[in-house]
């Protein structure tokens, strides 16, 4: 409770306080400075060495992971009233939550796939977020909990992705009214999506928007190394998501699991708005994702933000990460 007090404190000190903190200890990097607010907030973020846990802790910290979400809430409210209901696909034990603003301003539908690095996150750990995206887009928004690793590995949630897709199509949207979206995992899984739905010759859905999404277990880039620590996300926790995904040595070559493997047809692909973070180990993987698909000629739109940090979107009571979230979105609206 005392956290949750001095957090709340926290979110509403006014902006000048900042600046004057700013000033005694700046962290600058590839010519742009960390957010202020954003390294203080930092302190407060309880961090875990995931390659330090064994598997049978795994269910534990997936459970203190959803009560820290509905303990303290970092994402902005919503602008307007949302309702939300659940729904079972096919009678299965995949469920998805429907989100839907009070007011419509699109026919598209977006398909949600939540971070968490394959292995933690849920739809009631970025419920939060996805009221607030419903609002501010005027959307109805259908989020996903995906099976998680390492339990499920690769491709479990990718075969889980393809179903909820096919199910939405099933109740008579049509594949042209459709956008994938997810951040970290989730983005890797919305990206991996479209690039089966492309080979597979499947109804493609309109357009992706990935929010600092993996890409590729190569972990090796520029950014990686420079952000390897104290940055929210580690490089250590990176590789134990990548292994723990993993089912064979084989899925390395597999461009739905690498994707910087794939070769993308043009006419082929759904536009993409890709979102990154310059303090982010995964930021020049991304980078690189862009510019492959730019090379193929694909409409393809980055947008960087380089004063910020992996995760950003879930932290939206703080200033610069709620501005870069409403101008990612306000891209967003442009395609839906």
């Amino acid at each position: 409770m005392f956290q949750k007090i001095i957090l709340n404190f926290f979110f509403f000190m006014p902006t000048w306080c900042f600046k004057f903190i700013g000033i005694f200890g700046k962290t600058i990097s590839r010519g742009h400075m960390l957010d202020t607010q954003t390294k203080i907030f930092l302190k407060f973020i309880p961090t875990k060495n995931l390659e330090e846990i064994v598997n049978i802790d795994i269910p534990r910290i997936r459970s203190s992971y959803e009560l820290r979400a509905n303990f303290i809430s970092t994402v902005a409210k919503p602008v307007t009233s949302v309702s939300y209901e659940d729904f079972r696909i096919n009678q299965s034990r995949l469920n998805i939550r429907k989100y839907s603003p009070v007011k419509i301003n699109t026919s598209k539908s977006i398909l949600y796939f939540h971070g968490g690095g394959y292995a933690f996150g849920s739809i009631k750990t970025h419920h939060e977020l996805l009221m607030y995206y419903s609002s501010y887009l005027g959307a109805e928004i259908y989020s996903l909990d995906y099976s998680l690793s390492p339990e499920n590995q690769f491709p479990a949630a990718l075969d889980d992705a393809f179903e909820s897709y096919k199910w939405l199509l099933n109740r008579g949207v049509p594949s042209k009214n459709v956008s994938l979206c997810g951040d970290s995992a989730g983005g890797h899984l919305a990206a991996s999506l479209s690039y089966k739905l492309a080979q597979e010759d499947f109804l493609l859905p309109d357009s992706q928007l990935l929010i600092y999404p993996m890409i590729s277990p190569s972990c090796n880039t520029e950014s990686f190394k420079l952000y390897e620590s104290n940055y929210f996300l580690s490089a250590s926790n990176m590789r134990w998501i990548w292994s723990k995904l993993s089912n064979n040595s084989d899925d390395k070559a597999n461009p739905c699991f690498d994707l910087l493997k794939g070769v993308f047809n043009q006419d082929r692909f759904p536009k993409s708005i890709i979102v990154t973070a310059g303090f982010d180990p995964l930021c020049d993987e991304a980078e690189k994702y862009a510019y492959l698909l730019h090379q193929k000629h694909i409409n393809i739109h980055q947008l960087h933000y380089p004063s910020l940090i992996h995760g950003f979107a879930s932290m939206s009571r703080l200033r610069k990460a709620k501005l870069a979230v409403d101008n990612f979105l306000d891209e967003y609206k442009k395609v839906l």
